[in-house]
């Protein structure tokens, strides 16, 4: 039963890596569901054969950090936002027990490193397509890339994103390459490898990759050379003068392979005036409403909206992310949440540099030997754990399954890196292990069960927005009636299915449009007691209530709007087309002339406050004399 869930573990690894790999949990869960089975069989094994003792203390911390995240996402305030959080952690948490315990043994863990390095050929293969110049290619036909021209991105929607998976792999396959056994035509291929990764990463025009790999090739290089020179001294000098020239000769080669559009990327949009600087801002304030416990589970989304900087161009699109991971977390999970990663982070850390120092004063003493697939992948996760760090602080990737997974399974080799007949054993924390089995057995079903309920809501949805596309109303209404069944927790649905009724022309009768203009008015309702924050929803109702002659309502809703988007020309113009339709012209103009003060404006070809305001003059021209 372990070897059957290792092999499904593996499957599930690499389904993950071709499909999950944008921030929606759309293509995510199959690979949820197989990570749920994996995880499951593993459980119902109980007593897994372990080769090596894992460390307590890391399997704590690890514990910890899922349970605030969990318990935070739970009592989040927009379950819809939360799930997402929460399947991703789910899945990162059974990723981590499987590395930490079944697939402690070398063996299981080079196919694990295999299993990455095929994903890698696949990523860079689909990066060929993109480089010939068909940018938009997807694997999946029906399914675009939405990204600049110029940046390759694999299976990956973002650019970024590789980047981040190709720097957990490189930094692998690195340690193999230099401290795991392995014949002539094994080491080539690797050093092939991280060659193709290497340029892989540039290719992504992924700045913050670039400064992780750096500094993931910094702590590689002084722990390398650490080992080098308690081990094998009489090789230090000569490793060392080689090691400099290696490097010297790769970063010009990197630099040259993408120096044109690095450089045109660098300065159309420099550091100093990237619009990071501008979302982060809007994090920071968001942080300061709930700075102990966050707002919740990505409540960026809206607070991106609510707390927009004004150093974000009015035209410029809303940000979803902080494109900084603490500044994130510190966002949706507070002071708390931040506590709980960096001891995490430590002890995985100091776990890692423990074995290390073991290694070279304990086990090298005994056996005279230095190439070993435990010290090998211990020293590359760790300089992998340093480079995706550093890319975080520019980036999102852990808010994406693929890269997520590839980071709790780093985090696993950590915390079991190959302890044996230790002199002095590894601290025991009582209870650790039970409830790591037991959180493994919960989390498997969690993930099962929202591939079957979820999962399936998610689809219907996608269906209806395709059916959307393809100008099938009927087919559009079925699903949405399906979505709304199997995912009632979900505002999108219900505001989707009350604005189809208002965006539809009818001939009926007015009793009839009544009816329907009711129904839509419900649903909207439902919508924005799922979701107070968004404030498209409160607008949508606010149009139907208009319709309905609920003028006063309308208004209440059009100001929670305001206050849940206080610079946007969107909701201000709501505002003014409600005056405008009960023909209060004063406030009308009123309200149209503030929404061409705001801060964040309507896209070209979407209604703005000047073609609203020219419609108003007119009408109001045309009322002169008339009874309002």
């Amino acid at each position: 039963m372990q070897t059957a869930a290792l092999v499904v573990f593996i499957l599930a690894l690499l389904i993950t890596g071709v499909l999950g790999t944008e921030t929606r949990l759309l293509f995510f869960w199959p690979g949820a569901a197989l990570l749920g089975i994996a995880g499951l069989l593993a459980t119902l094994k109980w007593r897994l054969r372990v080769l090596f003792p894992p460390s307590d203390v890391c399997l704590a911390t690890f514990l910890l950090f899922s349970a605030y995240i969990l318990g935070r996402a739970i009592l989040s305030p927009v379950a819809a936002y939360a799930r997402e959080d929460v399947m991703i952690l789910l899945g990162c948490l059974v990723t981590y027990v499987l590395t930490v315990t079944a697939a402690s043994h070398p063996r299981w863990r080079i196919t694990l490193i295999v299993c990455l390095l095929v994903l890698v050929l696949g990523n860079l293969a689909v990066g060929s397509v993109h480089l010939s110049g068909n940018w938009g290619f997807h694997i999946l036909p029906t399914f675009l890339r939405g990204t600049e021209a110029g940046r390759i991105g694999g299976f990956f929607v973002n650019p970024n994103h590789l980047g981040a998976f190709l720097s957990f792999v490189l930094f692998l396959s690195l340690g193999w390459l230099c401290f795991g056994r392995g014949g002539a035509a094994l080491k080539l291929w690797l050093g092939f490898m991280i060659v193709a990764m290497a340029v892989g990463m540039s290719l992504t025009v992924s700045r913050g990759a670039l400064m992780g790999l750096a500094a993931g090739g910094l702590v590689y290089t002084v722990l390398a050379l650490w080992i080098v020179w308690q081990t094998q001294r009489h090789f230090f000098w000569s490793l060392l003068g080689g090691g400099l020239v290696l490097i010297l000769l790769a970063g010009a080669v990197l630099w040259k392979v993408n120096d044109e559009y690095l450089r045109q990327r660098m300065g159309n949009n420099s550091m100093t005036d990237d619009i990071r600087f501008g979302i982060w801002d809007t994090a920071a304030v968001q942080f300061q409403q709930a700075p102990l416990l966050g707002e919740g589970s990505r409540m960026f989304y809206d607070g991106g909206i609510k707390y927009r900087s004004e150093k974000i161009s009015p035209w410029l699109s809303e940000p979803q992310f902080a494109h900084n991971e603490f500044l994130q977390l510190l966002a949706d999970y507070g002071i708390v949440g931040a506590v709980f990663l960096l001891i995490m982070i430590l002890a995985h850390g100091l776990n890692a540099l423990r074995f290390l120092r073991w290694f070279v004063r304990e086990k090298f003493i005994l056996t005279g030997r230095v190439l070993s697939m435990n010290l090998a992948l211990c020293l590359g996760a760790l300089s992998a754990l340093l480079a995706t760090l550093v890319h975080a602080l520019l980036e999102f990737h852990y808010h994406v399954p693929a890269t997520a997974m590839g980071g709790a399974l780093v985090l696993g080799l950590l915390a079991n890196p190959g302890f044996e007949a230790m002199q002095r054993p590894l601290m025991r924390v009582i209870g650790v292990r039970v409830a790591t089995k037991i959180a493994l057995g919960c989390s498997a079903c969690a993930l099962l069960a929202g591939f079957w309920i979820l999962g399936r809501g998610d689809y219907a949805l996608v269906q209806a927005r395709l059916a959307e596309a393809r100008k099938d109303p009927k087919a559009y209404d079925q699903h949405l009636d399906e979505a709304a069944q199997l995912d009632p927790n979900n505002g999108e649905v219900f505001y989707l299915r009350g604005i189809k009724i208002l965006d539809t022309p009818t001939t009926k009768e007015a009793k009839e449009i009544q009816a329907s203009l009711t129904l839509a008015v419900a649903d909207l309702q439902k919508a924005v007691a799922l979701n107070p924050y968004n404030y498209l929803y409160h607008l949508a109702l606010a149009d139907g209530l208009d319709a309905i002659g609920r003028y006063d309502e309308a208004l209440k809703s059009i100001q929670k709007a305001l206050i849940e988007a206080p610079y946007h020309e969107e909701a201000r113009l709501a505002l003014g087309v409600h005056w405008h339709r009960l023909g209060r012209w004063k406030e009308a103009e009123k309200a149209y002339l503030w929404a061409s003060k705001s801060r964040a404006m309507n896209k070209e070809g979407v209604m703005n406050w000047y073609a609203s305001y020219r419609i108003m003059l007119k009408d109001a021209a045309a009322s002169r004399g008339q009874k309002p």
